[in-house]
Formats: C-alpha cells, sequence, structure tokens
C-alpha cells in the first residue's frame, strides 16, 4: 500500500500539475455568440492610490498619452486623504481626486468608495481599473475596446513587468502573472471559460457597476473575489493578449510571501462565499475552471504532511520516506522548470526581462513557485492575515 501512494507522489502529482497546465494543447477552439455593441462607450477609469506620490505621474501620462482621446477629468484618483501627496501630483494631470469615506485599507472598499461618489453624479459604459505603479501602451485602451464591442462584460489586458530585470524576485514574480497569462487566461479563451481577473489592468461594463451601486468585492483577494463572481452570474469575460500594461514586482522575498499569503486565505474566503452560489449556477464548471491549481497545492502539501507522519510511526523507514518526499520535490522542480521555460520560449518578444536574468530565473522560478507550499505552511499557523501596502518606486 505504501509503495503505491510513493508512485502516486512521485508521478501522479508532478503529471497532475504538467496536464492540467497543457491540455490546453488538446483542445478544440469554441466559438461563442455575444451580444455586440456599436456605439462608442463613455469611459472612466478608477485608481486607488494610497500614498503614491512616486509613481502616480507615470500611470496619468500613459492615461493621456493614449492612442485613443480620454477625457482626463473621467479619471478617477482615490486617495485617502488630503494629507496624502498623491492627490496634489494628481489634481496637476486634470483628473478628478476623490477621498476616501472610510478607512479600511484594502483595494475594494477604495473602489467602493470611490464608485459610490461617482455615482451621485455621473455614469459610464465602461470603468477601467488600475493600480497606481501601472503603466500602459500607448494602444491599451484601444485594444481592449475591440473585446468591448464584440459584447464581453469583463475583459483582462496582457500584464508585463516594470522592473523584473531589478533582481530574481521581482522577476520571479512578473512569471506568475505570465504563468496565468500565457497559460491558464489563454486555455480558458480557447474554450470560452471564465478568465482569471488577476489584481489591476482590467475593465468592467457599467451596466453590472449599476446594479451593484458601488464595488461589492472585498476580501482579501477581491481579483479572484470578483473572478468568482463572474463564474457564478455567467458574466462573459476575456482576455486581450495585445493590450499591454505594466506592472511593478516586490523586491523583497518577504514581501513576496506575505502578499501570496494573502492571496492564499483571500481565495479561500472568496470561494466560501461563492461555493453555494457556483454549485447552483448554469455554469458549474465554473468553480473547477477556477480553482484548481490551488487544489493541487493542497493535495502536494497533505502528502507531504503524510509522508512526514509515516517516518515518526515507522523508524525504520525513515531514510525511505525522506527519499521520497526528496524525490517528489524534485520532480515537481523538474517540471517547474520546464514550465518557466515554456512561458521564456512563448513570450520571448513580449515579456520585459533580459537575457541574462532569465538564465537566473530558469532554475530560481520553481523554487519559487515551490514557496507556496511555505505560504500555506504559514498561514496553518498564523491565520489572521492583513492587507500591508507595498512600496512601488519605478516611474516609467
Amino acid at each position: 500500500m505504501i509503495d503505491i501512494l510513493k508512485i502516486v507522489g512521485l508521478i501522479g502529482i508532478p503529471l497532475m500539475v504538467f496536464i492540467y497546465l497543457f491540455k490546453s494543447f488538446f483542445l478544440k477552439k469554441e466559438e461563442i455568440l455575444l451580444k455586440s455593441e456599436n456605439k462608442a462607450p463613455s469611459i472612466a477609469f478608477l485608481l486607488p492610490a494610497r500614498h503614491e506620490e512616486q509613481v502616480i505621474g507615470g500611470l496619468l501620462k500613459s492615461i493621456k498619452n493614449q492612442s485613443i482621446k480620454i477625457q482626463m477629468k473621467n479619471v478617477f484618483v482615490i486617495v485617502q486623504d488630503e494629507k496624502d501627496q498623491t492627490g496634489k501630483i494628481a489634481s496637476e494631470y486634470g483628473v478628478t481626486v476623490l477621498y476616501r469615506k472610510t478607512d479600511i485599507a484594502t483595494k475594494g472598499n477604495a473602489l467602493d468608495d470611490g464608485i459610490k461618489q461617482i455615482l451621485k453624479h455621473s455614469k459610464f459604459d465602461l470603468y477601467f481599473i488600475f493600480d497606481a505603479d501601472n503603466i500602459l501602451d500607448k494602444d491599451f485602451v484601444k485594444n481592449m475596446l475591440d473585446s468591448y464591442y464584440k459584447g464581453y462584460d469583463l475583459a483582462i489586458g496582457y500584464r508585463n513587468c516594470k522592473n523584473g530585470n531589478e533582481n530574481i524576485v521581482a522577476g520571479a514574480s512578473a512569471l506568475i502573472f505570465s504563468l496565468i497569462n500565457t497559460v491558464i487566461n489563454k486555455r480558458r479563451k480557447k474554450k470560452n471559460k471564465n478568465i482569471i481577473i488577476s489584481g489591476t489592468g482590467f475593465y468592467i461594463k457599467g451596466k453590472w457597476i449599476d446594479k451593484w451601486q458601488g464595488y461589492p468585492f472585498h476580501t482579501l483577494a477581491e481579483d479572484y473575489e470578483i473572478s468568482l463572481y463572474a463564474a457564478s452570474h455567467r458574466l462573459k469575460t476575456d482576455y486581450v493578449e495585445n493590450a499591454v500594461f505594466y506592472d511593478e514586482q516586490p523586491t523583497s522575498y518577504r514581501q513576496t510571501l506575505t502578499q501570496r499569503k494573502r492571496w492564499i486565505a483571500g481565495y479561500f474566503s472568496s470561494t466560501k462565499i461563492y461555493l453555494k452560489q457556483l454549485k447552483n449556477s448554469e455554469n458549474k464548471k465554473g468553480l473547477i475552471n477556477v480553482v484548481p491549481i490551488v487544489i493541487m497545492l493542497v493535495i502536494v502539501f497533505v502528502y507531504l504532511i503524510f509522508q512526514c507522519v509515516l517516518i515518526f510511526s515507522n523508524s525504520s523507514g525513515v531514510v525511505s520516506y525522506i527519499f521520497t518526499i526528496i524525490a517528489i520535490l524534485g520532480f515537481l522542480y523538474f517540471v517547474l522548470l520546464c514550465i518557466t521555460a515554456y512561458l521564456f520560449i512563448k513570450e520571448k518578444r513580449k515579456l520585459n526581462i533580459n537575457g541574462k536574468m532569465r538564465i537566473k530565473l530558469l532554475f530560481y522560478h520553481p523554487i519559487f513557485l515551490l514557496g507556496y507550499i511555505h505560504c500555506a505552511i504559514a498561514l496553518l499557523f498564523h491565520r489572521k492575515v492583513t492587507w500591508t501596502p507595498i512600496e512601488h518606486k519605478v516611474n516609467m
């Protein structure tokens, strides 16, 4: 029995990860019929910006320089209070500065505050949401509008990195979003499944904002929460690969651990909210499409714990069990190394990471991904996770 479990662990778990990520090669593209939009939309930009004095100017310049004319008064920068210098800098670009009504320091609550203020005076057909440290390619809005005209309710662009060459931590963090872009969302688009919304660089149709009368996604992973909402309420979502924007990544491994623990905690709290709705909706596969990576993480974690228990319960087989654990992690490392190589091949001309850094990341990124196991273990002993700001300083 134990030998069978070892075989499952050594071969089954890495194989499961590989098949999930690359099964898109064997899928046929499915067509989808949507009600298209013919009228040019009125557009608003929502920019939560808490003490982002160093980077807000870069984002506003990139919005102002879009190939499609943007009304800068319809760019809403949401700051905490008048003491925050971000508002003063933003006002120099002719945008509208909104001050928070609550002190809850999460992105979802900031968006909720801002939208409620906007709806008192205006309504828009389309709302773009960005983080203050983002920079937009000049054709970002133009390319995203193609998705809007096709009838999609919600769409996200291609997330590139501003500082992927700064150190291996920033580069590895950037590759997480490349994995979501190139492997996961690309496959889901092919099968017309719901896209994973990862943080920033997306739009929402105004009809949904009007329905919500705010922004009702307040967990620690509000982006994952809106992904679950879309799956359970049958919103049509899209991934727009040629709509490129740039995002700053943390440069400290400790920061990435804090960030990833928040993501995992937010995943569980969001899933708890929408689990019943997803089970009862017509889109029953929505849950399966959104959660498999975390499910696989849990399986790996449980299996490793099981092997550790066997070590303590059977002293005569200690070497064998330790070898099994090392072999599983080694095999997973190899699979993740292959996935990293695949990302570099697929994103050779797009990803803002130079050749020297790519060589380093080829060997480091698998270790970085295995750090999610560390995050899961840490959450078992410290379940209280709060939102903490990450300082942004790269202003391209």
